[in-house]
């Protein structure tokens, strides 16, 4: 019985996936993040309808790294930047799970969310499948970090949504 219900399972979750890869995505805008001199990651953003609407899935965010970075201090910065938007509970419900999920980046490799239609979240890393977070708020919630209208880089928000 486990076997079956293992087959099951991934055959729901490859599914998912080939569905949203089989949904034609348009870029809705890109941004460079940069702190101080350096340049930290390209940021694209894709939707079916080429514009950003909160709760309208599916969507794809691409992080392509400039620099090297370990783990840790990605989930670091995550953790930061919800505390910057008032989300402090999010930094204990997801550090673990990021960080067991998200490996080192090396300078031109790219982390990349795809949400499904129903919000759920799969992350990919040079576009190979790492993980997922099935709980349909946490799109959103990371998403904010960039396109909230509270983020921190009002200016990289502003590219990414096209203007």
């Amino acid at each position: 019985m486990n076997a079956i219900f293992k087959v099951l399972c991934i055959c729901l979750l490859t599914t998912s996936c080939v569905a949203v890869a089989q949904i034609s995505l348009t870029k809705v805008g890109d941004a460079r993040m940069e702190y101080l001199f350096w340049d930290v990651y390209d940021a694209t953003l894709f939707t079916t309808t080429g514009e950003y609407k909160l709760g309208d899935n599916p969507i794809k965010f691409k992080l392509t790294y400039l620099r090297d970075f370990a783990a840790k201090d990605i989930v670091k910065v995550t953790n930061e930047q919800w505390q910057h938007l008032g989300k402090k509970q999010l930094t204990t419900q997801y550090s673990d799970k990021l960080l067991a999920m998200w490996p080192n980046i090396k300078k031109g490799e790219s982390l990349t969310l795809v949400t499904d239609k129903q919000g759920l979240s799969v992350f990919y890393h040079n576009d190979k499948h790492i993980g997922e977070i099935n709980e349909p708020g946490f799109a959103a919630d990371f998403l904010a970090i960039w396109l909230s209208e509270n983020t921190s880089e009002p200016a990289l928000r502003k590219q990414l949504l096209g203007n």
